[in-house]
């Protein structure tokens, strides 16, 4: 990664000098939606996109739609929060291999989850009235 605070040596009468000094301003890197400055937009509204898929399926019981939709998104939710919680916790330029071995094991996860949402919902009751008995 590359620093935010950006020094560079001169030289001057034969003596090196550093140009830029930690009090300056931090030229912040525009927005890209690779490096991930949309990141916590896409959270938000997938937590959000529960709160009415939830009191849908209060109020309407179980529907096919509401529970795909439940069976998608609550567990990409739940992947990013345990995402977070890995670059925070295990970060990879600290334990560079415990990460990896943590980012792909919560990958691996969600895939099953993912399966496992999608064979709950057409090969038995559904989400919603799993939750509902």
């Amino acid at each position: 990664r590359a620093s935010a605070f950006r020094a560079t040596k001169t030289i001057e009468n034969g003596a090196e000098y550093i140009k830029g000094t930690v009090n300056e301003a931090v030229v912040l890197p525009p927005k890209d939606k690779v490096a991930g400055s949309y990141h916590w937009d896409f959270e938000r509204l997938l937590s959000l996109s529960l709160i009415p898929l939830t009191i849908a399926s209060v109020v309407n019981g179980a529907h096919p739609i509401t529970d795909l939709c439940l069976g998608v998104i609550l567990p990409f939710h739940c992947h990013l929060g345990f995402d977070a919680m890995i670059t925070d916790y295990f970060p990879s330029r600290r334990s560079p291999a415990l990460n990896k071995v943590l980012t792909w094991s919560l990958r691996g996860a969600t895939l099953i989850a993912l399966y496992g949402c999608y064979e709950f919902n057409t090969n038995d009751v559904g989400m919603t009235e799993l939750v509902k008995k």
